[in-house]
C-alpha cells in the first residue's frame, strides 16, 4: 500500500512539473529556486486588489450623522489586456468615536493577455479564471474633534486569503497605521467642501527570503464637495515603497455619490498615475443599517 501511495505521489509530481514546463522555459527556472522568488511583490506587477492603499473609511453623509451601512460594489476594468470584473462587499459599523470597516474582495473574474501574464510572471497558463480575494479590516478611533475639525487614527490589516500564482493577489498579510485629518469648510454657494488627508506607513509581506517585507510611506489627500444629497469627490492615494520596482503607485479616484432614504449610490473611476497600470469603473450601492 505504501509503495502504491509513493508511486502515485511521484507521478503527480511529474504531472504537475510537466504542466508548468511553459513557465519554466519562459522564466529560465533553474530547477531549484522556489518559484515565489521570481515574483515581484509590487503594485505594478500584481492585480488592482492585491495591495490596496488604505484610507479613512468615513463617508460624508450630509445632514445625516455618520451611519453604519452594508455596501456591495462592482469593479470593471477599462484596459483590454487586463480585463476583470470583481465584486466587493463591505460592512461599516459606526459608533461615533470608533468605527470598524470590513471589506471582502469577494470574487473576481479576470482575463489577461499573454504578454501581461509573462510580465507579471504569472503561473496561470490560460490567464483566465475566477478567484476570491482577501478580507480587509480597518479600525479607526477619533482622537480629536472641534467644530468642523477631526483627527482620526486607523489600524488597517489584510489577510493572506488571495492566491499568488495568478499574480492577482499576494497570498501574504499586510498592515498599516496612519493618522487622518478631516475638515469641513464654510459653504461656497450651495456647495460644502470637505478636505481629508491621511499620513502614515504601510507594510506588506513578500515571499522573498532576503527581504521578507516591503514598507513605506502612505499619504492620501481627498476633496469632497456636497450639495443637498449629491456628493462629488476627488482623491489621490500614494504609497512609497522600499524596492523601487513598481511599488510607488499614485492613484487618482473620482467619485459621484447620491444619498437616498435607505442608502447611497456610488459611481467612480480609478486611474493609475504611476506604477499602477489600471483603469476601472466602480458601481456600488450602500444600505443604512442604523
Amino acid at each position: 500500500m505504501r509503495r502504491i501511495l509513493l508511486i502515485a505521489l511521484v507521478l503527480l509530481s511529474f504531472s504537475a512539473q510537466a504542466q508548468l514546463d511553459w513557465w519554466n522555459q519562459i522564466h529560465n527556472w533553474d530547477g531549484a529556486t522556489p518559484w515565489t522568488q521570481y515574483m515581484k511583490y509590487s503594485h505594478a506587477y500584481l492585480g488592482p486588489n492585491a495591495i490596496p492603499i488604505p484610507t479613512l473609511q468615513r463617508p460624508i453623509t450630509g445632514r445625516r450623522p455618520a451611519m453604519s451601512y452594508f455596501k456591495s460594489s462592482s469593479q470593471m476594468s477599462l484596459i483590454e489586456d487586463d480585463s476583470f470584473l470583481s465584486l466587493h462587499n463591505e460592512l461599516h459599523w459606526d459608533r461615533g468615536h470608533t468605527q470598524i470597516h470590513i471589506t471582502h474582495q469577494s470574487i473576481e473574474y479576470y482575463r489577461t493577455s499573454t504578454e501581461l501574464r509573462d510580465h507579471r510572471i504569472s503561473r496561470d497558463e490560460d490567464s483566465e479564471g475566477v478567484i476570491a480575494g482577501d478580507v480587509l479590516i480597518d479600525i479607526s478611533t477619533r482622537l480629536f474633534e472641534r467644530n468642523l475639525d477631526a483627527i482620526w487614527f486607523t489600524f488597517h490589516t489584510k489577510t493572506a486569503a488571495g492566491p499568488l500564482s495568478q499574480a492577482r493577489f499576494t497570498d501574504a498579510p499586510g498592515y498599516a497605521f496612519f493618522f487622518s485629518h478631516q475638515k469641513s469648510f464654510s459653504s461656497i454657494g450651495n456647495w460644502v467642501p470637505t478636505l481629508t488627508t491621511d499620513a502614515g506607513f504601510q507594510v506588506y509581506q513578500t515571499h522573498w527570503v532576503d527581504y521578507p517585507q516591503n514598507d513605506g510611506f502612505l499619504g492620501n489627500i481627498g476633496l469632497q464637495i456636497q450639495k443637498d444629497e449629491t456628493i462629488f469627490s476627488a482623491r489621490v492615494r500614494t504609497f512609497t515603497g522600499y524596492f523601487r520596482d513598481g511599488d510607488w503607485p499614485r492613484l487618482l479616484e473620482l467619485q459621484w455619490n447620491h444619498n437616498l432614504s435607505f442608502g447611497q449610490t456610488q459611481l467612480g473611476w480609478t486611474r493609475g498615475l504611476n506604477d499602477y497600470p489600471f483603469s476601472f469603473l466602480t458601481v456600488g450601492l450602500a444600505c443604512w443599517l442604523d
